[in-house]
């Protein structure tokens, strides 16, 4: 009864009904402290409906006794990711250096210390860590994204940050993130009319976002200015 429970549990959650998953886990009886594979796939669970707390606690579980070196990763790279979520910013990058140190050097892993590094002003290693990234895959949107954001924003390459965000956002028109990225980019290098379209336009689409709100905020202070 219990791996009937277990096995349901892991198909409600791919089916997305997270809930019902963790319900399923539960009558499965099994103690997520015995058994790993069930305290992973819970704590994707509590991540998915936002018990974040609980997920945490159950990954760094998983991640201290966990031998298989893929699940591993997965797990290190999640844990990361919800440390940042809870804006505990320097766990996160601690956790993204031992993932690195151990060999398990991608992309994604390298694009998330780079946004760890620049949360805490360390503009010199952010962009260093993003060049990492697109040393392994040169079209990585994140990291093509996150280094030309961090050149428009720094002031240190408007042109190039222009061109970089262009090209992330070529790869993902839907991408809100790499929408405004592009907008901020576009202002930093005094194209307001265009920076003004794609924040817009970000906005429309997200405005709940404060970042977004304060990009568009300033390119239409600075229109005014000029109008005056």
């Amino acid at each position: 009864m219990s791996a009937n429970s277990k096995e349901n549990g892991k198909f409600l959650y791919r089916e997305g009904r997270y809930s019902d998953a963790l319900e399923s886990f539960s009558a499965a009886g099994i103690e997520p402290s015995e058994d790993l594979d069930t305290a992973y796939f819970m704590s994707l669970c509590y991540a998915r409906v936002g018990k974040l707390d609980a997920a945490m606690e159950l990954l760094g579980q998983v991640s201290r006794e966990e031998k298989n070196l893929v699940r591993l990763y997965q797990v290190r790279m999640l844990l990361s990711w919800l440390l940042v979520e809870t804006d505990n910013i320097e766990e996160a990058e601690k956790q993204l250096k031992e993932v690195l140190a151990a060999g398990f050097e991608s992309p994604q892993a390298w694009s998330a210390l780079a946004y760890c590094q620049w949360r805490q002003n360390d503009i010199e290693l952010a962009l260093k860590s993003y060049q990492e990234a697109l040393k392994l895959d040169e079209e990585n949107p994140n990291a093509v994204n996150g280094l030309g954001y961090i050149l428009a924003e720094s002031g240190k390459d408007t042109g190039r940050a222009i061109e970089l965000c262009r090209r992330a956002l070529e790869s993902n028109p839907g991408s809100v993130a790499y929408r405004d990225s592009l907008g901020w980019a576009l202002f930093r290098a005094g194209k307001t009319s265009e920076a003004a379209f794609h924040l817009t336009e970000a906005h429309s689409s997200c405005p709940e976002d404060s970042t977004i709100r304060s990009h568009l905020e300033a390119v239409k202070n600075h229109a005014n200015l000029e109008g005056n």
